[in-house]
């Protein structure tokens, strides 16, 4: 290090040799060793090279940069060089630091880390850095070798939250939830202070928010009035793809209408802001917001970044709607199927009670012996009003799936369709499955449904239930000996078989219908079972011995 700085260490200008290899082989390229190609050249590649390059004596103070560690971190080379290397990292990076010294001093070379580097305007970016013993005689240097990385771990960072914000929006069934997941992906995919996010619903406006004082979540509760009365709101409702605004604070402060707004604001110390309406069918239904420390606005890749995870949150807008229709119309037809069933079961019941109950009383003054007749056929119906009522009723509120299990609940479902139909029949039910209650659900509805068709279309004399819970799986079957039917044709008007299928898909299974005209019909579940480390809690298994029953 004894050259001017600036220089590698003994850069004594020498002859560039070189000298040939392989022989007399003049197609062969010609092949350069450290000698022969000169320190000169070397130099000047140090000099080129787009990764800083530090020299460190053994107190670690600098003895050499090129023209990219100078751009890295920010100081000209007369401010780098006799510094100490600790001086440019954070206190909490420097133990990484001296780590990878000391590694690189006793084993020659050491593994690059990812540390930060602060620069002279207190920005931190992230550095690649590695280090390289330099045997010299008599001096014990280290090349400290770096490059910034901040860019490409932010790229990194943003398709992470990106997939994140996806996969929010694909499994998530709760709007809200999925509104908060992206306003918290936002603020991890930038450099904003804060960020939310309003999704107008039918039901009112739905918000989430990361890093935004308490007093402002209270107030964000109405957002969609203050976005409307803003004028930066009112442009972007006319579908600009990002709108970003270098003098936010200002406009909002000044507007009375979002005063109020802007004043739960203060303790952050932002200026400007960048808006990306949420577009479903040609209209804005939402709007994500990023708040910037002044002269930090979004570039243009966070900008990108923004409007893409406004599509996401758009995305959920759509699945929101969607689900909202599919739940209107499966509440409809349930309540359809509800009345039908009360009308054909326990009203024609109540009626025949009723019938029965008058002709008793007519017995009862004229003939007491023969009242017994009728008044054992109302007990009878009263009976079967009471299984249907306690069928009917569980179909609408299965709670006890939680509490009782599948199993025992299935055991009820075909001895209330049994007894109500007279039908005949056998259940057997291995141990309560380990599967989640929503698992559960599905399957007893599809058990319910495939009963129902039995007793509606398949004019069965015996209808089975069988539920398997094996080693990784559990199976479901319901088998008739009806009719039978064809079951690639189509039946317009029913949903039954499609219903049944869609929630097999949904619980992660399949559904297989066997079924021919004259030979029955035979609908199987298989879903996966869940490890018990996953399970949610709910009430221990039962005894491992089936339970079988005839009518």
């Amino acid at each position: 290090m004894e050259e001017s700085p600036g220089s590698p260490p003994e850069a004594a200008r020498q002859p560039a040799r070189g000298r040939r290899r392989g022989g007399s082989d003049a197609r062969r390229p010609r092949v350069w060793d450290a000698e022969g190609l000169g320190l000169d050249v070397l130099a000047a590649l140090v000099t080129a090279s787009a990764d800083g390059i530090t020299i460190v004596d053994s107190s670690r103070h600098i003895v050499y940069a090129n023209p990219a560690a100078c751009a890295v971190l920010g100081h000209p080379l007369d401010h780098l060089l006799g510094a100490d290397w600790l001086s440019f990292v954070p206190e909490g990076e420097r133990e990484t630091v001296l780590t990878l010294f000391a590694s690189a001093a006793r084993s020659g070379s050491s593994p690059a880390v990812a540390i930060a580097a602060r620069r002279p305007d207190g920005v931190e970016q992230e550095i690649e850095l590695t280090a390289t013993a330099l045997h010299l005689p008599g001096r014990r240097l280290l090349v400290a070798a770096f490059r910034d990385v901040t860019e490409r771990h932010h790229q990194a960072r943003q398709a992470a939250v990106l997939a994140q914000a996806a996969a929010s929006v694909a499994v998530s069934d709760s709007i809200d939830a999925t509104v908060q997941a992206i306003a918290e992906c936002a603020l991890r995919g930038t450099r904003a202070l804060a960020t939310w996010l309003t999704l107008d619903g039918e039901d009112g406006a739905r918000v989430g928010a990361a890093a935004v004082p308490a007093e402002f979540r209270k107030r964000i509760g109405p957002a969609a009035q203050a976005r409307a009365g803003c004028p930066m709101f009112t442009q972007a409702l006319m579908g600009q793809r990002v709108l970003i605004y270098a003098d936010a604070r200002q406009q909002v402060e000044r507007d009375l209408r979002t005063a109020a707004l802007a004043r739960s604001l203060r303790s952050l110390p932002w200026q400007g802001a960048a808006f990306a309406p949420l577009i479903y069918r040609g209209a804005v239904v939402g709007v994500l917001t990023a708040l910037y420390r002044e002269k930090e606005l979004p570039d243009e890749a966070e900008t990108t970044f923004l409007a893409t995870l406004a599509d996401q949150a758009t995305m959920a807008a759509a699945n929101a709607r969607l689900v909202s229709a599919t739940r209107e119309k499966m509440a409809l037809e349930e309540r359809q199927r509800v009345a039908g069933e009360l009308h054909d079961s326990v009203s024609q019941s109540l009626y025949g009670i009723h019938m029965g109950a008058s002709i008793a009383r007519e017995r009862l003054a004229a003939d007491p012996a023969r009242a017994a007749q009728p008044i054992d056929h109302v007990i009878r119906l009263a009976e079967a009003a009471h299984a249907a009522m306690r069928a009917l009723v569980f179909e609408l509120r299965p709670e006890s799936l939680a509490a009782d299990g599948l199993a025992l609940n299935l055991e009820r479902q075909a001895e209330a369709v049994r007894s109500r139909y007279g039908i005949a029949g056998r259940t057997v039910l291995d141990a309560e499955p380990e599967i989640a209650i929503e698992v559960k659900q599905a399957l007893y509805r599809i058990a319910q449904e495939a009963l129902t068709n039995t007793v509606r279309h398949a004019r069965a004399g015996r209808v089975d239930v069988r539920l398997r819970a094996l080693r990784r799986s559990v199976v479901m079957e319901v088998a008739d000996d009806g009719v039978g039917f064809d079951p690639g044709a189509t039946f317009t008007g029913h949903l039954g078989l499609p219903s049944m299928r869609e929630r097999a898909l949904a619980a992660g299974g399949s559904l297989e219908v066997v079924s021919a005209p004259g030979q029955g019909t035979r609908i199987q579940v298989r879903v996966p079972s869940t490890p018990p480390a996953t399970l949610p809690r709910e009430r221990a298994p039962r005894a491992a011995s089936p339970r079988t029953g005839d009518s």
